[in-house]
């Protein structure tokens, strides 16, 4: 069943709203922007990753940039970081842009420092065409997660991380308010640990390798790319599992388009584990609620 885009966006009246931002992969593609995905509760944003297109994305569904101040990266690797410099900039200058900002993740600290070194030039120009500094150089709230577990509050929503395989640093974030839950996996190899961290998840967005058939590439290419994505993704029926195990209800894959999406495979998978939830293949701008 394939939720409503959203055209002009507006406050929930209660609970939560996710919008899949960005649905793709590494590969830059027509039709599919680099992942992102928005969890929304009530008047509150957070922005979970924020890979290349995010901010044209958000602008596109009806979100002003300076309307979200929650940032959180499940990883940094480009595709999930690639447009936090103009979600950052764009999102601070004018006399409306943001004036606090929450920062949230791994090496959070380092990209943070990396961006106003980079753009100080910038930031001291727009600075002086009446930009205060608050939102970027000052009451910008960093919390870097190591490789424990995490759990903090930000504007009412309680959020809770953990850590997940993959081939950089990586976190899967819970968050939970009014009795409602969202998870969002990141990337990640199957893990035992998702299932009762997303157990009874109104919304579970996991990164979904809908991808089996890798028939454009040379077989050797094909073989290189299957062993090394062993490790870091999980295959259909590893995060079937996952997914069945946690008992979702809803359940979004993104971080598609690496090849031809089988979606025969993975209905099969699904069914193999006696998923008894709802299956979204994601798209960009889809919104789902619970």
């Amino acid at each position: 069943m394939k939720e409503q885009k959203s055209t002009i966006f507006e406050t929930v009246p209660e609970g939560f709203r996710v919008v899949t931002v960005g649905s793709g992969s590494p590969k830059t593609e027509v039709g599919r922007n680099a992942p992102s995905t928005l969890v929304q509760f009530k008047d509150k944003y957070f922005l979970v990753d924020c890979g290349a297109s995010a901010t044209s994305t958000l602008t596109k569904i009806g979100l002003p940039v300076e309307n979200i101040t929650n940032m959180l990266f499940t990883h940094q690797h480009v595709d999930h970081n690639g447009d936090f410099w103009t979600f950052f900039i764009d999102g601070w200058q004018g006399l409306n842009g943001r004036r606090s900002l929450n920062l949230v993740g791994p090496r959070v600290q380092k990209l943070y420092d990396t961006t106003v070194d980079f753009f100080k030039d910038d930031l001291a120009y727009r600075a002086r065409l009446g930009t205060a500094s608050d939102g970027a150089l000052t009451n910008v709230n960093i919390m870097d997660l190591t490789e424990e577990q995490h759990s903090l509050e930000l504007d009412g929503v309680q959020i809770t991380a953990i850590p997940v395989p993959h081939t950089a640093p990586t976190y899967a974030y819970r968050f939970e308010a009014d009795g409602q839950s969202v998870v969002v996996s990141g990337d990640l190899a199957y893990t035992e640990d998702l299932a009762p961290f997303a157990k009874g998840v109104d919304i579970l967005v996991i990164d979904g390798m809908m991808t089996t058939d890798f028939s454009a590439l040379s077989e050797q290419g094909a073989e290189n790319l299957r062993e090394g994505l062993k490790g870091s993704h999980a295959i259909p029926e590893a995060l079937a599992k996952m997914a069945a195990d946690a008992e979702a209800k809803k359940v979004v894959l993104t971080h598609l388009g690496l090849g031809k999406e089988d979606t025969n495979t993975v209905n099969k998978a699904f069914s193999d584990v006696n998923f008894q939830g709802e299956i979204i293949v994601a798209e960009d701008g889809l919104v789902i609620t619970p």
